[in-house]
């Protein structure tokens, strides 16, 4: 019984000294946005928009983000519909010397503003796919490409930015 505790005690304390190993990191980037709504007229369905986020890698391969993405503004022609979303998404990633590929995916509080006082915030899934880059030990350049989803409205984003790691 006791091996059985010592086991599970030196298990226990080698994970500890794996999460003190943990990666905090911060970002910030623009993207290209585009939005495909059924039913809606809009003049242009393409803007420029900033997100930020804030991450945690317990794991080398995986990952926890919190974000928010300024989806864009669209033209409708009596006024405009905005769109943003705050999204915490799980991250699973492969690094091969200085490039990482990873697939983010999770749950998005999407909002989408229109003329007339509409206003609605659904809690939608969201995904997607990017590619890092290490610069240095800290700083790396990524690209990502995400789909966020709003009822009747899809919102894809295409995007670059910077990612520091504490």
């Amino acid at each position: 019984m006791k091996a059985v505790i010592r086991t599970i005690g030196a298990v226990a304390l080698l994970g500890i000294g794996g999460l003190a190993q943990a990666d905090i990191y911060i970002g910030g980037g623009g993207y290209v946005t585009s939005i495909d709504a059924a039913g809606a007229a809009l003049e242009d369905d393409g803007d420029f928009a900033p997100a930020i986020f804030l991450g945690w890698r317990p794991l080398e391969m995986v990952g926890v983000e919190l974000g928010y993405y300024d989806l864009g503004s669209y033209d409708t022609g009596g006024g405009s519909v905005d769109a943003s979303a705050l999204g915490l998404a799980g991250l699973l990633s492969m690094e091969v010397g200085p490039v990482g590929v990873y697939l983010k995916g999770g749950l998005a509080s999407t909002e989408i503003s229109a003329p007339g006082g509409y206003n609605e915030t659904n809690s939608d899934p969201f995904g997607g796919l990017g590619l890092t880059f290490d610069l240095m030990d800290k700083l790396y350049v990524y690209g990502e490409a995400l789909r966020f989803t709003h009822e009747d409205a899809d919102i894809d984003v295409i995007g670059a930015g910077v990612r520091y790691t504490f």
